[in-house]
């Protein structure tokens, strides 16, 4: 059979970073990378993150990127984020998803709890890894010296190569309600076997289950739920939670896109399907697949550079967020997920038979960018709710 996948590896992202100041951390080097995707394959059958990997990213302080640095953490700009979470997830989409989804369970933390505790927390854990959940599917009762805390978190990310979980819950007997964020131990006897899936499949997504679990009052934090965080001079700790968790995943499904681009290119130089004359890189259609791809990536890209460098400015400068602005900043994370996931969708259709074995990447990255878009913050009907917003309608969702 004339069908065969290319057996070239590609060693690193060739695009150009379009966000401003937005290369990848000093921290990410390249032996870092080449130790992610080294650990894929692994990950990905184990259905669990390589532990090993993070623990390297926790100690070169990379599972606390936006943690402001006032509170332990490196204080980067989140387009740097963005960058951090796509060459990540160029590597291995599932790593970059956890990576991605840590951070930000560590700025839910910081953004919290007393400054003294997260400070003090980071200076004895330096080199801590934190997962969770911030939907609060818990409820946490008042004790003495502390809180009770019972519930089921859904799709925890990363929670079997953690050091400590962060979820929230809903305070009992509360209206309206207030949500109250706690940090405990990791305790893998508490994780529920639950993440069988194709997409995504090495981040561990497992449930975790508390059951009258005691967390001392120091290491809780009662908010009003939809609330912004306590004060902080940090400009990202002034958006509201609808606008600091899309961006990220922005990140990890254009790593995935560009993999699934590049993967193409190599594809196309060795491939002869079935009855050609000549190799898939002089066909018309190939050329067609691989100049939409690219538009695809780099328009959803520059969208949310653009709408990220706005709200940056809003926030640096103590405004608020209008209406209009982070509904276009949400549509413009949503369209650049479904882009990424209509680029890799042309290209497993151009690979042709191919792209169905394993020996090729296409199939694998086409199942884990679609479940990039499963979150709700990224979710295609997040569009359709920016446009009632630009249209002067009541959002309906209170999230916005």
């Amino acid at each position: 059979m004339a069908d065969t996948a290319s057996s070239r590896r590609i060693d690193k992202p060739v695009d150009k970073p379009v966000e401003r100041s937005a290369g990848k951390p000093a921290e990410l080097d390249e032996e870092l990378l080449a130790r992610v995707r080294a650990g894929g394959d692994a990950s990905d059958a184990e259905r669990n993150p390589n532990r090993d990997v993070l623990v390297e990213m926790a100690r070169r302080g990379l599972m606390r990127v936006l943690v402001p640095e006032e509170l332990g953490g490196l204080g980067r700009h989140p387009a740097e984020f963005i960058e951090f979470t796509h060459r990540v997830s160029y590597e291995h989409p599932s790593t970059g998803w956890v990576a991605m989804t840590c951070n930000e369970e560590a700025e839910i933390f910081a953004a919290h709890l007393e400054p003294e505790t997260v400070s003090g927390f980071y200076a004895l854990h330096p080199d801590v890894v934190i997962a969770g959940s911030g939907v609060p599917r818990g409820i946490a009762s008042p004790v003495d010296g502390g809180w009770s805390v019972n519930g089921r978190w859904t799709f925890v990310s990363g929670c079997t190569g953690a050091d400590w979980w962060v979820v929230a819950n809903v305070v009992d007997g509360t209206m309206p309600k207030q949500v109250c964020h706690v940090l405990v131990p990791a305790d893998q006897a508490c994780v529920e076997d639950t993440w069988h899936t194709v997409g995504l499949r090495g981040t561990g997504s497992h449930d975790v289950v508390l059951a009258d679990m005691f967390v001392p009052a120091n290491r809780a934090a009662v908010v009003e739920n939809y609330s912004l965080p306590k004060p902080n001079e940090h400009p990202f700790y002034r958006l509201p939670s609808g606008l600091r968790f899309p961006f990220p995943k922005t990140g990890v499904a254009s790593g995935i896109a560009r993999r699934a681009i590049d993967e193409f290119a190599a594809l196309a130089d060795t491939k002869t399907p079935l009855f050609a004359r000549s190799e898939l890189v002089t066909r018309p259609d190939a050329h067609a697949a691989m100049a939409r791809s690219e538009a695809l990536l780099g328009a959803g890209r520059a969208f949310v550079a653009d709408q990220l460098d706005g709200l940056w400015e809003t926030a640096s400068a103590g405004g608020d967020v209008t209406p209009q602005q982070h509904a276009r900043a949400r549509l413009a994370c949503s369209w650049s997920v479904q882009n990424c996931i209509a680029a890799v969708e042309t290209l497993v259709t151009a690979a042709g038979s191919t792209a169905n074995f394993t020996a090729s990447p296409l199939g694998a990255l086409l199942n884990d960018v679609r479940a990039v878009a499963g979150h709700f913050m990224v979710g295609s009907y997040q569009m359709d709710t920016a446009g009632r917003v630009l249209l002067g309608q009541d959002s309906g969702d209170r999230d916005f």
